[in-house]
């Protein structure tokens, strides 16, 4: 995942959370990005590379500042039957603006029911400036979804598929991607 910040401070404490097979509640429930990503305390402002996670991009906690942290699950799978959604907070609460972008990797054994198609090109551009808003703007301004609102992408396959990486963040306003 990476990150581009808008405002100043940390970025990493928003709550990770993956519902598997459909749960409305989280099925696992995480302490903060910096946790996930096996990088507490911040990362100490410094990268880090290793076999299954890292955070090879860091930089001080900054408006325009970047990082990018990845986890791999091959030591510890999080199996899927039906779906698997997986979300991480913009910071505690939801409170911060800044851009997450995130890939996921699943390992499924054949034969599989084929894939949905694509939505169209212009659906997956990303549109610089959507969905941000200011910390001093309510969250509840008309065109903004409140936290109970904010979607975040599901993955629905068939049952043999078996996940081992995966991160989506979630949307903060209506228009805006889904990561």
């Amino acid at each position: 995942m990476s990150i581009l910040q808008n405002q100043d401070d940390w970025w990493g404490e928003g709550d990770d959370m993956f519902f598997i097979d459909g749960a409305k509640k989280p099925t696992v429930a995480g302490t903060g990005a910096e946790d996930y990503f096996l990088g507490a305390w911040g990362f100490k402002d410094h990268p880090f590379s290793y076999q299954l996670y890292g955070a090879p991009i860091v930089e001080k906690g900054r408006a325009g500042s970047r990082s990018s942290v990845y986890r791999f699950h091959l030591d510890s799978p999080m199996v899927f039957g039906t779906s698997f959604k997986a979300t991480i907070e913009h910071g505690n609460a939801n409170h911060r603006s800044d851009n997450y972008y995130s890939v996921a990797y699943w390992y499924q054994t054949e034969p599989h029911a084929p894939f949905p198609s694509l939505p169209p090109a212009e659906q997956r551009l990303a549109r610089p400036g959507a969905g941000r808003r200011s910390r001093k703007q309510p969250p509840d301004r008309p065109g903004c979804q409140t936290k109970s609102q904010q979607p975040a992408t599901t993955l629905r396959y068939p049952r043999s598929y078996r996940s081992l990486c995966s991160f989506t963040s979630k949307s903060r306003c209506k228009g805006e991607r889904q990561h």
